[in-house]
């Protein structure tokens, strides 16, 4: 987005929040981030909080990974594959919003042995994890030269 439709869409969510939650702002704010709740708060129906035990491990701790789940390990250093099965790129980070979703992939491409080369990231949904020849891959229906071009990604300062 450029910075000023940025702009309008921070204004339209923002008119849009003060509209549907209206006096839910003046509440302190809650981001993904905050204080335990206080001893004299009633903790909500059905919530961890209100057991007088801890929960059974089935409810609450995982044991192992479940099949159709990676760990952040497996992306982060992997090489990316374009179409033709050649590298176009090594993964550096994942991007994921305040629920926990991975929304994004933050790939080095370009240059040489890490000189010379740009971050840009791509949705995570254009990566796919395949398992071909016996070994593990991740591929983007890109070539180098259109990730080469792609905008570079701008951390924050």
């Amino acid at each position: 987005m450029r910075p000023t439709a940025y702009r309008k869409f921070r204004v339209i969510l923002a008119t849009a929040l003060a509209v549907t939650v209206g006096p839910g702002l003046a509440q302190p704010a809650q981001g993904p981030f905050r204080a335990p709740a206080s001893r004299s708060e009633t903790p909500a129906p059905g919530s961890l909080r209100e057991a007088p035990a801890p929960p059974a491990p089935g409810s609450l701790y995982i044991v192992e990974k479940p099949g159709n789940t990676l760990l952040a390990t497996e992306y982060l250093g992997r090489a990316v594959q374009g179409p033709d099965k050649q590298k176009v790129g090594t993964i550096n980070n994942l991007l994921i919003d305040t629920t926990g979703r991975v929304i994004g992939v933050v790939i080095d491409v370009g240059g040489f042995l890490g000189i010379g080369g740009k971050e840009i990231a791509i949705a995570f949904e254009a990566l796919f994890p395949v398992f071909e020849d016996g070994k593990e891959a991740f591929l983007v229906e890109m070539s180098r030269n259109q990730l080469a071009a792609a905008p570079a990604f701008k951390r924050p300062p």
